[in-house]
């Protein structure tokens, strides 16, 4: 069930050839009822199991079948709820029935995407794989810090990039701040959180106090340079999330390999957040995944990307 493979060592065969091309989701439980189910590098998607049914939230990028993955560890019924509608999140949509998104996010997840977006994505994940060996060759040699659940995967077998195309998918259920979804046994609440784009949520799971950050949360670049980003919609959403104090014990994020966070980081977010208003933050020079300029504001334990000279990307 955990995905997990075994790590090469200096003087192995390199880490392309041996990698088993199957092993596209790292799997593995994070609570009671809570699965990962991450495409290392890509995106971290999130199963929530209660006594009566499952939500999976969001469904990665669509390039190996996660419905066969989820629904195997769910064993109940088992829908979508999408944390926004951008297609890392929503790739996957296609392989089911009921999708769930803010009412934001709707006539969003249902157009076309831009013209390239496929393409430079796929033009991404090849630059990532072809770095990635040169940073586990250091991991080997130097560091250590690599473990099995954090390598990145060669795309899966029978994959073809050039054939990655992102599908537009209709909603079937419509979500609101403050809305409950009850899984038996198990609640989570939606909080609307806008910033990275108009229809951002997080789920908040209050008995358990566990809360799934969506894009709002990121211990890596959190992504603010977006056409449809706002800044001061972001200063307000973390400083909401910051506000739920003690009854958070464990924050889940979308991106990147720090998946699971002590909750200090909702604050920490939040006053970075409010440096970028009050203008106090400090900016390098960088460009986002898709290769487009962005000023970044680094910090402890996560950066933010505001547009460049060029203004925001659109995904």
């Amino acid at each position: 069930m955990s995905g997990l493979v075994e790590i090469n060592h200096p003087g192995e065969t390199d880490w392309a050839s041996t990698h088993p091309r199957k092993s596209w989701f790292d799997v593995r439980p994070l609570a009671a009822g809570v699965f990962l189910i991450a495409e290392p590098g890509h995106v971290n998607n999130f199963l929530v199991v209660g006594e009566d049914r499952a939500v999976l939230l969001d469904t990665g990028l669509g390039v190996a079948d996660i419905r066969a993955v989820a629904e195997g560890l769910a064993g109940k019924p088992l829908s979508v709820v999408n944390s926004h509608y951008h297609f890392d999140h929503s790739g996957g949509n296609r392989h089911f029935d009921e999708i769930a998104i803010h009412r934001a996010g709707a006539e969003l997840l249902a157009e076309p995407a831009p013209d390239g977006l496929a393409e430079s994505y796929m033009a991404y994940t090849q630059r990532l794989i072809e770095a990635w060996q040169g940073y586990k060759d250091l991991d080997d040699t130097y560091f250590h810090l690599v473990t099995a659940d954090t390598l990145i995967r060669p795309l899966p077998e029978g994959f073809d990039p050039a054939d990655y195309r992102i599908v537009p998918t209709t909603a079937t259920t419509l979500l609101d701040d403050g809305d409950e979804i009850d899984l038996g046994g198990r609640v989570l609440q939606v909080m609307h959180t806008p910033g990275h784009s108009p229809d951002s949520i997080c789920l908040f799971d209050e008995r358990n106090g566990l809360l799934f950050g969506g894009d709002t949360i990121n211990t890596g670049p959190i992504y603010a340079q977006l056409e449809d980003s706002d800044v001061e919609a972001f200063a307000r959403s973390t400083r909401r999330l910051a506000g739920l104090g003690d009854v958070v014990a464990r924050v889940f994020v979308c991106h990147f390999m720090r998946v699971d966070n002590a909750p200090g980081l909702l604050a920490e977010i939040a006053d970075g957040f409010e440096r970028l208003l009050d203008g106090s933050a400090a900016f390098r020079d960088n460009a986002d995944c898709l290769g487009y300029p962005v000023r970044e504001a680094c910090f402890d334990h996560f950066s933010v990307f505001v547009p460049g000279e060029n203004g925001g990307t659109r995904v």
